[in-house]
């Protein structure tokens, strides 16, 4: 008995137009909001940074004056 191969078949081969744009604009829209996600997450990081950064500076000020 000889196996046959089966053929590569994309999962978007059984959709109509509008289903595979559909999927394709729900895609887009995750990928959006994680980027944004994302995002705020780097720049609440560099905040905390900064703030921190700055409390340093102040203590280290306070002694110098003290």
């Amino acid at each position: 008995m000889k196996k046959e191969t089966r053929k590569y078949i994309p999962p978007y081969a059984s959709l109509t137009f509008d289903e595979y744009w559909l999927e394709q604009d729900e895609l887009w829209d995750m990928s959006l909001k994680e980027s944004k996600r994302q995002k705020e997450e780097r720049l609440k990081k560099l905040d905390e940074q900064n703030l921190s950064n700055m409390s340093e500076d102040i203590s280290d000020n306070e002694m110098a004056k003290g």
